[in-house]
Order: C-alpha cells, then structure tokens, then sequence
C-alpha cells in the first residue's frame, strides 16, 4: 500500500512540475549529427530489387522495394511490426514482416512519408516511366498498402525525397536535377508555399536519396555509391538556407562489399531510422534497418492560449522566420540528460522525504499501540483486583 502511495504522490509530483508547461525537443545544433552510432535492428535478403525508401506509421514501418523501373513490373510494399504489440494489442516481435503486398508499380519510389492525420502515404516517385507521373506523387493507403490515387506537384521536374512536418501541416519535398535539386515546402493542399533554394553545389555525392525533417533541420543522403569516398549525411537549416552539416557515415559493416543508404525517417524525437542496401561478400543481396539516437535539447516555456484570431494569423512564413531568426538563436536551450538528471534528483529527494515521513508514521503507531496495550493490561490487573476482593467479601 505504500508503494502505491509513493508511486502516486510522484505522478502528482511530475504533473505539478511540467503543468502548465509545454515540452519542445529539437537537434542539438549543427554538430549533432557527428561521430553517429547506428546499430543495425534488422536484416533480410532483398526480392530481386532495391529497397528506396521507408517510413513509419503509429504501428509499423513501411518499406518499398523496386523492382525494375518498367511499368509492367510491380514493387514490393513491406509493412513491419514497430512495437512489441500491434494496432488489436496481441503480442508481436518488432521489426518483424506484418504483411507484404505487390500489386502495382511504384516507379521508382524514392521516398514516402505518413500523414497521420490523413491517415496517408505519400510516395516521391522520381522517374516517371508513365509519362502522365511527371512531377506526381502516389497516395497510399497505409492500412492495406493499396493505391489511393495520383497528385500531381509540377510539370517542371520530378520529386526525389518527402516528408510531413506534423507542427505546421506542411510538407518538404526535394526536386530532381531538373528542378535545380531544391528544396520547397508545401501547404496541406500540396500547393508550394516557399522555395528553399539550390544547395547541390555544397553537397558530397552528385544525387540525393529520401529526406527527413527534424524541426528546423533537413537530413538526406547524398548518393555517393562507386565515387569513393564513404557515406555521408547531409544537415540543412531552413531557417538560414545553407547547408550546415556533412558527416561521414559509419554503420560498422563486416564482410560487406558495397552499400547505399537510401531513406531514413524518425521514429522519436532523436531517434531516426536508416534502410540500407547491401551486397556481402558472399554476394548476397539484403535490406538493412539501422537505429540511431542524434543529440537532442528539450526546452519548456508555459502554454499559450491563443485566441481564434491569433490562431488564424498563426501562419508560418519565410517572413517571420527571419524576424525571429535572431531571437531563436538566442534562446538558452536546455539539455534533455539535464532536465532528466534535474527531475530524478526530485524525485529522489521526494522519495527519500517520504521515506522518513512512512518512519515516523510507523513509530508513531507503534508508540499508540504500546499505549493501548499498557492501558488493557492495567485495566485487566484492576478488575482482576476487583474480582479477588468481591471474592474475599463474599466469603
């Protein structure tokens, strides 16, 4: 019982501390991305083609194989087990094949993300071997890995890599060589809202796989597959166009022979999912999934009410985010290992406080039950007193 008491006073006590209060986590920094551990959590021989791109929904991870850019041979969608429970709450092994469908062509499949309030894929097809497909996105339905339908973005160019940005109900696409290799960013209607810029010419590798968004950074891989010089990881800022970062890759392969990154998604806040094709030395062709945790601050200011003008207003720009730019960067971030080492020293000496008070509660009552049993005693040796002289009297 006085677990369970000490167990609920610590709630009230995390409750009390962050109510009122609104979490953000972000990458720590341009340098965040250096000196990456990933380790690798799975691994299956490939079905003849590449596996392009891959991203996660509330109970999966979802991955497409191409097959052949030819429009008569359909790709391969794979859906994984991403918790130890699936979406009915039986028991399964993460990062184990769910279901697997190969219905229909994906073109190349570049790159996809998830909308969860849409409760849709959106996949970059990057060539169109359809000619129709040009400058087009393929929605997928994430519950049976069907087609949905077709969205076209432009006639100018082809989309390499996307991803939703859940905050602003946006999305960040990145162009082909026909369009410059740019970044842009999209409304919720797929219409562009604001061109990013070029930055191919400060990038290593001469193409650009999938990306991923992580608050004010986009992450890609450059594909640098037979130029010679190892993986690497791309880092951009949005709010200052440039990019930041370009890091070597290190996924400690053994007995590997060649390599290519090409899609990663984060799963958590710092943690990202990389899918990696590899050929052994054995000559075997597999997919791999590696995990890795990027540096991560976490800060807490109070929560905001805004009111439904505020809320309409409440739109972000390229504008704006120059006009906090500064302010931004000047904002004192505090560590995630901090808060957390801050919070358990609480909890700590929370702990330690009810601990003597549940001892002085226990001496305390074991003080009252002495009393009470000294009383009984004393009450039980005067009636025995009492019986001994009504006794005596009535002899």
């Amino acid at each position: 019982m006085r677990g369970k008491f000490i167990r609920g006073v610590l709630i009230l006590f995390v409750l009390l501390c962050l109510n009122g209060m609104e979490g953000h986590a972000e990458i720590a920094g341009d340098s965040a991305l250096k000196d990456l551990q990933w380790n690798q959590v799975y691994e299956e021989p490939r079905n003849g083609g590449v596996v392009q791109s891959v991203c996660a929904t509330e109970y999966y991870i979802i991955t497409l194989e191409n097959m052949a850019d030819n429009p008569d041979v359909p790709d391969i969608v794979s859906a994984y087990y991403r918790k130890k429970t699936d979406e009915e709450g039986n028991p399964v092994t993460p990062y184990t094949l769910a279901k697997r469908v190969q219905n229909r062509e994906w073109e190349h499949c570049n790159g996809m993300t998830y909308n969860p309030n849409t409760n849709e894929i959106y996949v970059a097809l990057y060539t169109n071997t359809i000619a129709e497909n040009r400058g087009c996105l393929y929605v997928m339905d994430p519950d049976t890995l069907d087609y949905k339908r077709t969205i076209k973005i432009s006639d100018d160019y082809n989309i390499l890599g996307i991803d939703y940005l859940k905050d602003s109900d946006q999305y960040v696409i990145q162009t082909n060589v026909e369009g410059g290799y740019s970044f842009k960013i999209l409304n919720a209607d797929f219409a562009i809202a604001e061109d990013l810029g070029e930055y191919a010419h400060t990038a290593e590798g001469n193409n650009f796989q999938d990306l991923a968004v992580s608050g004010d950074y986009i992450l890609n891989f450059p594909l640098t597959l037979g130029l010679g010089i190892g993986d690497y990881i791309h880092m951009y800022s949005i709010s200052r166009r440039e990019m930041v970062a370009a890091e070597p890759l290190d996924f400690g392969f053994e007995g590997v022979n060649a390599d290519e990154p090409e899609s990663l998604c984060e799963l958590e806040p710092g943690f990202f999912l990389a899918v990696v094709n590899v050929t052994t030395e054995g000559q075997e062709s597999m997919m791999r999934l590696y995990q890795t945790l990027v540096p991560y601050n976490l800060t807490f200011a109070p929560v905001k009410a805004d009111s439904p003008v505020e809320e309409e207003q409440k739109q972000p720009s390229a504008e704006s985010r120059k006009q906090h730019q500064g302010v931004n960067e000047k904002k004192n971030h505090i560590p995630v290992k901090k808060v957390l080492i801050v919070m358990a020293a609480a909890a700590v000496a929370l702990i330690i406080l009810l601990v003597v008070y549940s001892y002085v509660l226990r001496i305390r009552r074991e003080r009252k039950r002495r009393e009470r049993e000294r009383r009984r005693r004393r009450r039980m040796a005067a009636e025995a007193v009492r019986a001994h002289e009504l006794e005596d009297y009535s002899i």
